[in-house]
């Protein structure tokens, strides 16, 4: 790998990161790669390009395992809609004059107000989505032999893609022994990773959410 490629991909997993870390934030998400916090965590962070954000989190504790989903109510990255004024470089001093006075007009429609406030609103979480249920002894064991048929712990945490949509599958291990993270852009439906957090998915209330 030539220093570009290699530059390339450390600042493609470099912004691909900062966007996980963004939503974590929003989500109040705890950080899982400092230190054990005292439970052993599975965590799936699925960032999709036109959806929103979903944030699965299992959990083995003294009284049994449970599998949270959370929502956002969008991207916590999600680009600024910003209203601009596109003047034709052959337009003459009078057009100009129109086009500006046109635009201004729109700009300061209550309606489009509105729709430009909403959009950019900061991402929020779905509390009246968030559900909390029990896992069984064996889905838990599930969860483990998938991550263990895909080599969970010895892929490469960061793998780039050249893809401009899509969605980022962020996958992370909390255990007493330590800490792993796995981030995919759009794995393949045959990928074993994917297939482990498919499963994670097909538990949780999140199953019906388009994939990609």
């Amino acid at each position: 790998m030539t220093d570009k490629m290699q530059y390339s991909q450390t600042a493609y997993c470099q912004m691909a990161l900062a966007s996980a870390s963004a939503n974590l934030f929003f989500f109040k998400a705890p950080v899982l790669s400092n230190y054990y916090l005292g439970n052993d965590t599975y965590r799936f962070l699925w960032l999709r390009s036109f959806h929103r954000p979903v944030l699965l989190t299992l959990t083995q504790q003294a009284g049994g395992a449970t599998l949270r989903t959370q929502f956002l109510t969008k991207s916590a990255t999600a680009p600024r809609l910003e209203q601009i004024l596109f003047v034709p470089p052959t337009a003459s001093q009078a057009e100009t004059a129109r086009l500006q006075q046109e635009f201004d007009a729109k700009r300061k429609a209550p309606k489009v107000q509105r729709e430009l406030a909403e959009h950019n609103r900061p991402a929020e979480p779905l509390p009246q989505l968030e559900t909390i249920h029990s896992i069984t002894p064996r889905q838990w064991q599930q969860v483990e032999q998938l991550l263990a048929t895909s080599s969970f712990q010895q892929l490469p945490p960061c793998e780039s893609s050249t893809a401009t949509d899509g969605a980022y599958w962020v996958f992370e291990s909390h255990q007493a022994n330590g800490y792993h993270m796995v981030f995919r852009h759009s794995p393949d439906k045959r990928d074993e990773f994917r297939k482990a957090c498919e499963y994670l998915l097909e538990l949780s209330s999140a199953r019906n959410e388009e994939r990609y």
